[in-house]
């Protein structure tokens, strides 16, 4: 997929990889997603916080696969490749280790590219993650993952995106199929079945917000976040709060933010 070398500069259109990248501090947004950002965080006070529990998550997850001997890992839906994200992490602990990141929004793939240009062991792939077998053969993907050796699947919050006539439950089974044994599927999801009334409708409120900036955003239930993880061996301790998802001293340690709340977790196991 071509996509122009300026695409990451549009000042005048909020992008969704950017305002995330807004959220957790990093340098990659322009004043128009500030902008969306903030009218988002003023009708949901915790979604910075939000952000950060998601990113908390997503750090942990990795290093736990790391520990399990996992040396390459596949993050869907990522957005930009900054703010400790998986390459950070994992190359922290392995150096060796090898990431490829994968978005279909052209504005996170172009700037994606540009900065991961020097690193030998990260790429950034232009592909639509609810099309697994596409995915899977991409040459990119060919060229620096291995399928019959244990891979990291980084799927947080991705199948928000992803509405039950769109078969969220097929489409994990399809990533489950095309890993091989040995390999881990870390996923978190926006849930408001734990919040407080006026949470949930802050929650609605947001999701009308995000309208203009991306098509729909889908809230599950413990039930329904579960389900996603059929035929897979839950890693301790289970589907869980995200903060709660083996936390680790230090920024990722929950705090009384409503945010705690609106986000489930869990890392399952292949085979």
């Amino acid at each position: 997929m071509f996509v122009p070398e300026t695409a990451h500069l549009d000042p005048e259109t909020p992008n969704i990889s950017r305002i995330y990248d807004y959220y957790l501090g990093g340098a990659f947004n322009l004043p128009v997603d500030r902008e969306r950002a903030d009218v988002i965080k003023s009708v949901l006070p915790g979604m910075e916080m939000l952000a950060r529990f998601n990113r908390g998550f997503l750090r942990r997850s990795v290093a736990f696969m790391v520990e399990q001997g996992v040396t390459q890992f596949l993050d869907l839906g990522s957005g930009l490749p900054t703010a400790g994200n998986t390459h950070e992490v994992a190359h922290a602990l392995d150096p060796a280790a090898k990431v490829v990141y994968v978005d279909y929004e052209p504005v996170a793939v172009a700037l994606g590219e540009r900065i991961l240009r020097d690193n030998p062991n990260a790429v950034m792939v232009g592909a639509d993650a609810r099309r697994p077998d596409d995915l899977f053969a991409h040459p990119e993907v060919r060229r620096v993952l291995d399928p019959d050796r244990p891979l990291g699947v980084l799927m947080t919050g991705v199948m928000v995106f992803v509405g039950d006539h769109e078969d969220p439950t097929g489409l994990m089974k399809a990533y489950r199929d095309l890993c091989a044994p040995g390999s881990y599927i870390a996923l978190s999801h926006l849930t408001d079945e734990r919040a407080d009334p006026e949470t949930k409708v802050q929650v609605h409120a947001m999701v009308e917000a995000y309208k203009g900036v991306i098509e729909q955003l889908y809230v599950r239930d413990l039930a329904g976040v579960r389900a996603l993880f059929d035929g897979m061996a839950l890693v301790e301790p289970g589907v869980t709060l995200m903060p709660e998802w083996r936390p680790r001293p230090g920024p990722d340690i929950p705090t009384g933010s409503p945010a705690h709340h609106l986000g489930y977790a869990a890392v399952g196991r292949v085979g």
